[in-house]
């Protein structure tokens, strides 16, 4: 009997111990393999700036000169340069002062709230608070159809985010997904498996949606993406050689304050690249794609605008009034020529503006149609070029909160 026994636990000491090798062995190759997928093809999973950033919140919070936040999307992200903001503050009025660029790509705001949070217990750790805050408000974020848009990241983003207290509650309310975020949050890196085949079945899908207009490209448009990918190529190659420690520049770094490389940090030969490149993408056809993507994944131009995201919205920017002196509103250019955003829209847009004004008496500074913004300064639907609109935007920000900041 006791043989018998001594006999049953080895065999599950056994299938226990197989069972560890093998999920081990297969946590390891899953995890190499998007290792070596971020460090050679860049932020393929939408999480490695997401990383980056929560994983220098409190190097912000602990900034000794007066401060700013710039907070938002991936439009902010490639559209707002603190140095350029900064350098601009200080030739002309004379005011020091060290900002930040938060803006993050495959963001929404369910998303971005769970961020504000994390900077507020960085604040309170720190005992300091940010001078001014500047959020952006990016209507095509808070739309019904966005709301729906890449499911498959909802857990992945709010396992980076989310604080271990509110992980481990989850072990009361759901113990399968509290499961799985312990997963992605400790064993996966912040990768979730949903995550890679997500992506796949995306990329797959868009190639096949796309597979039949290539058919249809024009010479022109096909010899416009093969030059595309040579600038692009060469562009690397000098970001590789002249900024070895800032070429991932979607990673957040200290040494732009969380911006990408700018035209300041180039040589002359690359800011030659970078200006053929930013005029590469606009090749007219580019744009048209660009724009449809736009229009199916965030309902860009009519903007049935969700309740519940915009309420997420609200309370991003309440946590941000709690660790802030002040917190201003703005809305980034944008890019008309392209995308048309309807009259309907544009007053469903300003009735949620006038609802943060009187709700959250907040300044909003909407740059959406403003003059000095022409379509030659985005390098494609939406987004700010380098080499023109990310430094105008920049300066005339700075213009704009001078006697906030004085």
């Amino acid at each position: 009997m006791s043989s018998s026994i001594s006999s049953s636990k080895k065999a599950a000491l056994y299938t226990i111990l197989l069972a560890t090798v093998i999920l081990g062995s297969a946590t390891w190759l899953v995890n190499a393999f998007t290792d070596s997928t971020e460090k050679n093809a860049g932020d393929v999973f939408g999480i490695q700036r997401i990383r980056s950033v929560v994983d220098s919140l409190d190097y912000i919070a602990n900034t000794k000169e007066p401060s700013v936040i710039v907070f938002g999307s991936s439009l902010i992200k490639d559209g707002f340069s603190p140095r350029y903001y900064d350098e601009a503050l200080k030739n002309q009025h004379d005011i020091d002062i060290t900002s930040f660029n938060l803006g993050l790509g495959n963001m929404k705001p369910s998303y971005q709230l769970l961020l504000a949070k994390r900077m507020k217990e960085a604040y309170q750790r720190s005992g300091k608070k940010v001078d001014l805050a500047i959020i952006e408000f990016n209507p095509f974020l808070t739309t019904k159809k966005r709301e729906n848009f890449r499911p498959f990241m909802t857990e992945q983003v709010s396992a980076v985010l989310m604080s271990p207290e509110e992980i481990h509650n989850l072990a009361f309310e759901d113990t399968e997904r509290y499961a799985r975020m312990l997963s992605i949050r400790y064993i996966r890196n912040g990768v979730s498996a949903e995550a890679i085949t997500g992506g796949i079945r995306f990329l797959v899908g868009a190639a096949q949606d796309q597979a039949p207009s290539i058919g249809k490209f024009t010479k022109d448009h096909l010899q416009n993406l093969s030059d595309r990918r040579s600038i692009q190529k060469q562009f690397r190659d000098f970001i590789t050689q002249e900024h070895p420690i800032t070429k991932k520049s979607h990673v957040w770094n200290p040494v732009t304050q969380g911006g990408l490389i700018d035209m300041m940090d180039l040589s002359s030969k690359a800011k030659s690249a970078a200006i053929a490149l930013s005029n590469n993408m606009r090749y007219p056809k580019t744009l048209a794609l660009d724009a449809q993507g736009r229009i199916e994944c965030c309902d860009i131009i009519d903007l049935e605008f969700s309740e519940p995201l915009f309420e997420d919205f609200q309370n991003i920017v309440r946590e941000f009034k709690s660790f802030s002196n002040h917190v201003e509103i703005v809305l980034m250019p944008s890019n008309r020529t392209i995308i048309p955003t309807s009259k309907e829209a544009l007053e469903r847009q300003e009735t949620l503006l006038e609802r943060l004004k009187k709700e959250e008496q907040v300044t909003v500074r909407n740059y959406q149609d403003h003059p000095a913004f022409a379509p030659s300064m985005f390098y494609d639907a939406t987004h700010l070029a380098m080499d023109t609109g990310r430094i105008t935007f920049s300066r005339l920000l700075a213009q704009n909160t001078v006697e906030t900041l004085r």
